[in-house]
């Protein structure tokens, strides 16, 4: 059942008839039943690791709490904590990268990097006393399994969801028809980035990615950018239904996503591109490691330290420990040079805080980015090579003679793929400019509010990338 799919639909709202029926005091059960059936349909058998691994952090939380004390002993149970919840994400995770690839029937558990980088976070936080550890079960479980961010998050922290899944919270929880609405139409935001877009564009890049050499160079520069916003799209429209989701159910999610081209620097994107794996890796890695704390050279260290992990966390893979680099590289040289920038800009009198200024910074940190999603998208050097190759040998008329209407998808197709590209931005620059737009749709008159929704719906359904070829559960990071 993926969150895609129209089974997955009439689940949440047979869950969700279900849990405003019931008593109040059954909501809970009511989640962590959802969560743990909605997990289980996607492979019955790894129920059982979510449930051990659950079982696992939750004791060791309680033993850990009891021992805050003790110094040694509370550092020992963190330690085998963690380091337990990390061998399982590697057994399943790295271990046929390690090998050789010699353990080939290994199926890797769907979410167990979210749920798991999630625990760690938890004993981490009871360590550190920013929460007591939870004596609440089922509280506990719901916020190990909650079934919207469970498969590709966002990565949750215990301090804003445990509080949430109590009984005392859930029983004000009432049905709330505005909260629901904008819920759903989250959720249908979600969908159009995913369906609409995302997938259409997949269509154009696994043409071209699957026989880079047959295609001319401006084609596989075009490509390249349709991959960023593919794996854009693709995510944030993830996150948006799993927040939609959340909501319809009383319960908030945090934001993972606040458009990240809009960026003007690398730092600045990885403020904005999920927002809550870089936060954890900056909370329970870039500090403990010393941050910026013991000189400039260890705070470089450390920033690469941090991107290389984060690459090899998103796949067992060269090109995803490269594309980490990149970006760890990215950081390092950003820092350096940042005091030599400022010194030009005061030298030419330039504003930093200029449009002209930060448009060619936005330019440049996504030129920056989507040259570092293409070692994120190639299956393995070669095919790199092969791209790097093609660089060489660009004509620009290419864009221009049909050639693009040969790549699996028709005239139509393409300009529909195009126009909502430029939807999507348009929405990015209305929201940091702090109007949001479904806020604006839901505060017109119902006469123009309805007709924007079902027509949204309408759109999704004609023109989502369903057929033959479709699979409900191909989001990008499912795989990480």
């Amino acid at each position: 059942m993926g969150i895609a799919s129209l089974e997955f639909i009439v689940f949440i709202f047979v869950i969700m008839a279900i849990y405003y029926v019931v008593p109040a005091k059954l909501k809970n059960i009511v989640l962590l039943v959802a969560g743990y059936v909605f997990y289980g349909s996607q492979n019955w058998s790894y129920l059982l690791l979510l449930v051990a691994a659950t079982l696992f952090t939750y004791c060791s939380g309680l033993l850990l709490e009891k021992k805050l004390d003790n110094a040694k002993k509370a550092k020992t149970i963190v330690l085998v904590t963690v380091i337990a919840n990390l061998f399982v994400l590697g057994w399943f995770k790295y271990i046929n990268f390690f090998t050789g690839g010699k353990i080939e029937s290994l199926i890797l558990p769907v979410g167990i990097s979210f749920y798991l980088f999630m625990s760690i976070g938890y004993i981490i936080d009871v360590y550190r006393k920013t929460v007591e550890a939870e004596k609440n079960i089922i509280a506990y479980a719901i916020f190990v399994s909650f079934f919207p961010i469970i498969l590709a998050g966002p990565i949750e922290r215990a301090g804003n969801m445990l509080s949430q899944f109590k009984r005392t919270y859930l029983m004000e929880v009432k049905f709330d028809t505005e909260k629901i609405r904008d819920g759903f139409v989250r959720m249908l935001w979600g969908y159009f980035q995913k369906l609409v877009l995302a997938d259409r564009i997949a269509v154009v890049v696994n043409a071209v990615y699957g026989s880079p050499e047959k295609c001319g160079g401006a084609i596989v520069i075009l490509t390249s950018i349709l991959y960023t916003f593919q794996i854009y799209f693709d995510f944030a429209g993830y996150s948006s239904i799993a927040i939609g989701i959340a909501k319809v159910f009383g319960i908030e999610v945090m934001e993972n996503f606040k458009a990240p081209y809009l960026a003007t620097s690398i730092a600045d994107f990885w403020r904005r591109w999920h927002i809550s794996l870089s936060s954890w890796f900056r909370d329970y890695l870039y500090i403990p490691l010393g941050g910026n704390r013991k000189g400039i050279s260890r705070k470089y260290l450390n920033i690469m330290i941090v991107f290389l992990l984060s690459g090899l966390w998103h796949g067992a893979g060269w090109n995803f420990i490269l594309w980490g680099g990149v970006h760890g590289l990215y950081q390092v040289v950003g820092a350096v040079v940042q005091n030599v920038r400022k010194k030009m800009c005061d030298l030419l009198h330039i504003r930093e805080e200029s449009f002209g200024f930060k448009g060619i910074k936005t330019i440049i940190t996504f030129c920056l980015v989507n040259m570092a999603w293409i070692l994120f998208r190639v299956t393995d050097m070669e095919q790199l090579l092969c791209i790097i190759k093609r660089f060489k040998e660009v004509w620009i008329w290419e864009l221009f003679d049909g050639s693009i209407y040969n790549l699996g998808l028709d005239k139509a197709n393409v300009h529909l793929m195009i126009w909502g590209i430029i939807l999507v931005i348009i929405v990015d620059i209305l929201n940091e400019k702090g109007i949001c737009v479904s806020k604006c749709i839901a505060n017109e008159r119902l006469w123009i509010r309805w007709p924007i929704y079902w027509g949204t719906i309408l759109v999704i359904l004609l023109c989502g990338m369903w057929g033959a070829g479709f699979n409900a559960n191909n989001f990008i990071y499912y795989q990480f």
